[in-house]
C-alpha cells in the first residue's frame, strides 16, 4: 500500500517519515516537497491509499542552493482543488504546522471550507507541534481509519 506525503519542512519530513515506518511497516511512502511535484505525483499515480498534505509549501523541490520557487501560503487548497476538478477521488488528511495561515486564514475555518468543497477527498487535519507528541496518536488514529 503507498501513501504520498507532501511537505516542504525537513525537520516535519523526517519525524513523519519516522513515525509511518514504525507504526505502518507495510506503507511504502512517496515524499514530494512542493506544490508542483505534489501535483504532478497525483496526477501521474493514482494508486495511493491516502495522500499527507501540508498546506503552505514552495511552487518547487527546494534543491541546495536555491529557494523552490515563491512561497503559496494555501499550496495545499490548490492541489485539493485540482483533484476535485480531475474526480480524482484520493482521500486527503492535512498535516501543518500553523494555526493561522499568512494571507489570515484561521485552520478552523480551513477545516470548515475544505468539508463543504472537497468532502470526497478531504478526511480532517492533524495539528503537527515538534513540541508536542499528541500529533501521533491523532495522526495514528486517523491514519488507521482510512486505511
Amino acid at each position: 500500500m503507498k501513501i504520498l506525503l507532501v511537505e516542504d519542512n525537513q525537520n516535519k519530513v523526517t519525524q513523519l517519515k519516522s513515525f509511518i515506518e514504525s507504526e505502518f511497516p507495510e506503507i511504502k511512502l512517496v515524499i514530494c516537497g512542493s506544490y508542483h511535484s505534489g501535483l504532478k505525483e497525483i496526477i501521474l499515480n493514482n494508486d495511493y491509499k491516502l495522500i499527507l498534505l501540508d498546506i503552505s509549501m514552495p511552487t518547487y523541490d527546494i534543491k541546495p542552493g536555491e529557494m523552490g520557487g515563491d512561497p503559496i501560503p494555501l499550496a495545499g487548497k490548490l492541489i485539493l482543488k485540482e483533484m476535485f476538478l480531475r474526480d480524482i477521488d484520493t482521500k486527503v488528511l492535512v498535516v501543518t504546522m500553523y494555526e493561522n495561515f499568512v494571507d489570515g486564514t484561521r485552520l478552523d475555518e480551513l477545516h470548515k471550507q475544505f468539508k463543504n468543497e472537497f468532502s470526497s477527498n478531504y478526511m480532517g487535519f492533524v495539528y503537527f507541534s515538534p513540541a508536542d507528541i499528541s500529533w501521533k496518536e491523532n495522526l495514528k488514529s486517523k491514519m488507521k481509519e482510512l486505511l
